[in-house]
């Protein structure tokens, strides 16, 4: 049997190569708070997801499609993975384009309704495995085509995670990544964050590019293609997907409103008969493994 083949010959039953990560569908966290810290963050979201509305306008994915289109070429992957999944959308993609695809989140309601959706739309080649990116239990040089789309955010450790990336993928192998990006200036990148963590806990930090730059530089992924997006939200939708109080949603609604001119005009902030529409920059690009 091919050996990359026998990579998840069966995501149901425990895999092993010697020295390396374990191949699992049910690799769940063991800490009990871990669990419970996840469904409290992620688990209510998952009809959100599902039917997510707060995204007016997201000019990120016809660029991240056309870049996969582009990392595949003229050779089928073998095996693809979608980093951060939520329910599976751009994994069902790569399912379509691959001869096998994972989805890999923290959350398991979000990988339960993954697979549900997979299913309804008769990907038989998907699978699930939880876990965190910064851990991904994938045997070394096993999978051609990654994706992260929207989620790089909540990297606990954004290097570690790249690592563990380019420790997985094949030599040729892309990275394909799509993630709202914080301005070089420090004060409008703060603003930034303070406003996503206030919104979500579970919010770690939204990069710059010099910043991504330099991780992909360090660990041997190198930029091919990239380029700047928006992703246009409105406010009233955006703060709906949140477990904060209505009083600190207000809070952030007078943030919003009255902040400075330098940040009112990087985000696009207008306010729009008693909502606020605003954008977020978005850097899609792609990386190869040297």
């Amino acid at each position: 049997m091919n050996w990359r083949l026998g990579l998840l010959r069966d995501l149901s039953a425990s895999f092993f190569q010697p020295g390396k990560r374990r191949m699992t569908n049910t690799n769940y966290p063991n800490s009990k708070i871990q669990r419970l810290t996840t469904k409290l963050a992620f688990g209510h979201r998952v009809s959100i997801y599902t039917h997510r509305k707060a995204n007016m306008l997201d000019e990120s994915r016809e660029l991240m499609d056309r870049m996969i289109a582009a990392a595949i070429g003229i050779n089928r992957p073998n095996w693809s993975i979608d980093l951060g999944t939520d329910t599976g959308f751009t994994a069902f993609t790569l399912g379509r384009i691959s001869n096998g695809v994972i989805v890999s989140d923290t959350t398991e309601p979000i990988l339960r309704q993954a697979k549900r959706l997979g299913q309804e739309r008769k990907i038989a080649n998907l699978h699930v495995s939880q876990n965190t990116t910064e851990a991904l239990p994938f045997v070394d040089e096993s999978i051609d085509l990654v994706s992260s789309k929207v989620s790089a955010h909540d990297f606990k450790s954004f290097k570690k995670a790249l690592e563990e990336t380019n420790r997985v993928l094949t030599h040729g192998g892309s990275l394909v990544m799509a993630n709202a990006i914080a301005p070089e200036q420090d004060d409008i990148a703060r603003w930034m964050n303070t406003m996503k963590l206030r919104r979500d806990c579970s919010h770690t930090e939204n990069r710059k590019i010099s910043t991504i730059s330099k991780v992909l530089t360090e660990i041997g992924l190198r930029v091919i293609d990239h380029g700047c997006k928006r992703i246009y939200l409105r406010f009233n939708e955006w703060t709906s997907d949140t477990n904060v109080s209505s009083e600190e949603i207000e809070s952030l609604r007078r943030a919003f409103l009255n902040a400075p001119n330098t940040i009112r005009e990087t985000f696009q902030v207008a306010p729009v008969h008693g909502d606020i529409t605003f954008s977020w920059p978005c850097w899609v690009f792609r990386a190869i493994k040297q």
